[in-house]
């Protein structure tokens, strides 16, 4: 049997199963060079995306996917473009050392891109002037907003890439807060900015299965007819 086509195929296999990491900060082919990007989703390129400490409290948010579903108003303000968008979050929540659950929020963003006005492509310097998030999870409601006193910045780059189709890059660095009484009080992030990142959904881990065992079946006749 070809040993190197056996190992070929298990190493395809491996690429297929890993993948996943790897659409994390790659941007986002679209037709639509409009922002927000709706086509995309936002998430952070490392394992722990914030930490909340309050008494008796430690909160962990990991793997976050934060996207904009509905845009509401893209105003020009000088050469400066402000969006105001529709959001929503899923992420997995740890508090004081227990097991990671989901919880998902929605709500408004807003956001700054300046000297968009005017340019359909191009590199942006932005800022995230607003998110104010609510929802649920195992432990009981919450509230997410962006730090009304530091400022979180980002960039975002749209390109042609032909076809009718545009590239874009973006990150933002996120100071947030989190309320769990209602907004009376605010625990911030004690990391400091969490960086969030544009990529593509990541594909239904039943189509990534699939994929893998085909692939894995295959290696395996190979093997049986070598």
């Amino acid at each position: 049997m070809n040993r190197h086509y056996a190992g070929t195929l298990t190493l395809t296999a491996l690429v297929v199963l890993t993948g996943v990491g790897a659409l994390r900060a790659q941007g986002i082919d679209t037709p639509d060079p409009v922002l927000p990007p709706l086509d995309g989703v936002y998430r952070t390129p490392d394992q722990v995306h914030a930490q909340f400490n309050g008494p008796g409290l430690t909160i962990i948010l990991q793997k976050p996917e934060h996207q904009a579903i509905l845009r509401e108003l893209n105003m020009p303000i000088g050469l400066d473009e402000k969006e105001t968008f529709g959001s929503r979050l899923s992420a997995e929540v740890n508090v004081n050392g227990g097991p990671f659950v989901p919880a998902t929020g929605n709500g408004p963003v807003m956001t700054l891109v300046h000297n968009k006005v005017g340019n359909t492509t191009g590199t942006f310097q932005t800022e995230m002037l607003s998110m104010d998030l609510s929802g649920n999870s195992p432990f009981g409601p919450f509230m997410i907003r962006e730090s009304p006193t530091l400022p979180s910045l980002g960039q975002t780059t749209i390109s042609p890439i032909g076809g009718g189709l545009y590239h874009i890059d973006s990150f933002f660095d996120v100071f947030t807060e989190l309320s769990l009484d209602g907004g009376q009080t605010w625990m911030p992030d004690v990391q400091g900015p969490a960086r969030v990142e544009l990529g593509p959904s990541i594909p239904e881990p039943a189509s990534i299965a699939l994929v893998a065992l085909g692939l894995v079946v295959m290696v395996g006749g190979v093997r049986r007819r070598g």
